[in-house]
Parts: structure tokens; C-alpha cells; sequence
């Protein structure tokens, strides 16, 4: 009898834990026993998202140099990590300038064998170089931030991130029957959000308290925040991904999609994160 795969638009359940679990394992060895290590890991994953990414974005004729967006984009997580905030937003700055530079001379090549773009298409291209720097490096630059300053609220705001998006897949896959937002991602359903919403308060609660070391309301505070950075990052990227008519960013990871589709909620969660810890002085 030929064994029976349980899958979900055309991704396997049983590959999507395995895959879940390696990045997991990888995430708490790095936090756990060598902090370099975690910078590393997340380094490879912004170049691998920014390859996807950039490559995505030629879907809709949105050229963004590939090589140089990678390697700036790698770049800016060690400058964050030993030279701080300055580090971080002269890197961002710097390889903002410099995909800039590169497609305006890429450009001028262009003419000369004859290829014409428009002014409004040269400030698309400029625009969206921008963007994926800003989207991408520099908001996940402020998980470094944190590492430098408490790597227990990495694991704070990490784990409760992976509990809301699995929870809800979950859920809402068995369960749902309620769409969230049938026009921007139609499996996302009011169940699945409900899970998603009691894994995020039990899990930030307790992190914050017994990891952390601050009190439960500090919990529940982040907790709202991230199950809000949650959300929003995964409609976001599922609006981009609908404009540009494309379901995951690559197929690198089996089950799971591209590294982008693993990383969209992280993205607005290390940022909130970081605010979270500032503005409260923890």
C-alpha cells in the first residue's frame, strides 16, 4: 500500500516539521553555545533571502543587482554586531548607495547596445533596491542588536513567533473555517489566528519571565506586539508575493518554501522586539 502524504496546496506536512525542526535546531545551538554562530546563520539567510528576493522582484521587470544586494545585505549583520547602531545604519546607508550606483551604471551600459528605459522605470528600479535593504538587512539587524545586548530576548521573541505561525498553520489547516483575509491570503482563517493568539501569550509569558527575568506583564505586553508583527509580516509578504503572481519565493526548503517565507514574521518582530526592550529598559 503506497504510504499516504498529508500535504497543503501542494507542500508536505511531514517535510515541513523535519525542515522545522532542523532550523530550530540550528537557531537554539547558535543562541545556546556561540553567539558568532547565530550571526552566521542569520547572515546566510539574509543573503538567501535577498537572492530570492531580488529575483522575485524581476517578475514585474523590478531590477535589483543581485550580487551586490546579497553581499551588502551579509555584510550588514557583522557591522551590526561589532559596531552597533552605527554599524548597522552606516552599512544599510552604504549598500543603499551603492545598488544604487550600480544599476545607474548598469543602465548607461544599457544605452550604449541600444536598450532604453524610462525615467519613472530607472526610479522604480532605485525605489526597490530601497526597499529590499530596508525590508529585508536592516529590520532583521535588530535581532543582532538584541544578541548584543541580551541574547534572551532573541529566544523571546523568536520562539513565540514560531509558535504563533506554526499553531496557526495548524490549526486553521484542521480546524478553519473562517477566512482571515480571503483577499490578500486565503488560508489564513480566525481559528488559525486564535491559536496563534494563545500560543503567543503562553509562550511570551513564560520567556519573558523565566528567560528574561522580568515581570509577566512585560509578557503579555510583548506577546501582543509579536502576535501583531506576526500577522502583518505574513500578510505582507503574502501581498507582495500576489503582486508579483508568484505562491513561494524559491524552493529551496522543502515543505516550507524559499527563506523569505520563513522569515516574514520575523522581520517585523525583530524590530518591535527591539523597540519593546528599549522604550521599557530591559
Amino acid at each position: 500500500m503506497a504510504k499516504e502524504k498529508i500535504q497543503d496546496g501542494g507542500r508536505s506536512l511531514s517535510k515541513s516539521v523535519i525542515y522545522g525542526l532542523i532550523l530550530g535546531a540550528a537557531f537554539l545551538l547558535s543562541i545556546l553555545i556561540v553567539k558568532e554562530l547565530f550571526i552566521v546563520l542569520v547572515a546566510t539567510a539574509i543573503g538567501f533571502g535577498a537572492w530570492e528576493l531580488s529575483t522575485a522582484l524581476r517578475q514585474k521587470n523590478w531590477y535589483v543587482p543581485r550580487v551586490p544586494a546579497v553581499i551588502g545585505s551579509v555584510l550588514i549583520m557583522p557591522a551590526t554586531y561589532y559596531w552597533g547602531v552605527q554599524g548597522q545604519w552606516g552599512f544599510t546607508l552604504a549598500t543603499s548607495l551603492a545598488l544604487m550606483i550600480w544599476r545607474l551604471v548598469h543602465i548607461l551600459w544599457e544605452k550604449r547596445k541600444s536598450i532604453e528605459q524610462t525615467f519613472s522605470e530607472t526610479i522604480r528600479d532605485l525605489a526597490a533596491a530601497s526597499f529590499l535593504i530596508i525590508y529585508l538587512p536592516l529590520t532583521l539587524s535588530f535581532s543582532i542588536l538584541l544578541l548584543k545586548h541580551d541574547a534572551a530576548w532573541v529566544l523571546c521573541f523568536v520562539v513565540p513567533v514560531a509558535l504563533i505561525d506554526t499553531s496557526g498553520y495548524l490549526v486553521g489547516r484542521k480546524l478553519g473555517k473562517h477566512k482571515l483575509a480571503p483577499g490578500v491570503s486565503p488560508k489564513k482563517t480566525w481559528e488559525g489566528l486564535l491559536a496563534s493568539i494563545i500560543a503567543g501569550v503562553t509562550s511570551s509569558v513564560a520567556l519573558v519571565v523565566f528567560v528574561a527575568h522580568q515581570p509577566w506583564w512585560a509578557g503579555l505586553i510583548l506577546a501582543a506586539l509579536l502576535i501583531l508583527a506576526a500577522v502583518f509580516g505574513d500578510l505582507a509578504e503574502s501581498l507582495i508575493k500576489r503582486d508579483l503572481g508568484i505562491k513561494d519565493m524559491s524552493a529551496l526548503l522543502p515543505g516550507h518554501g524559499g527563506i523569505m517565507d520563513r522569515l516574514d514574521s520575523l522581520l517585523p518582530a525583530a524590530l518591535v522586539t527591539y523597540v519593546f526592550v528599549t522604550v521599557f529598559g530591559f
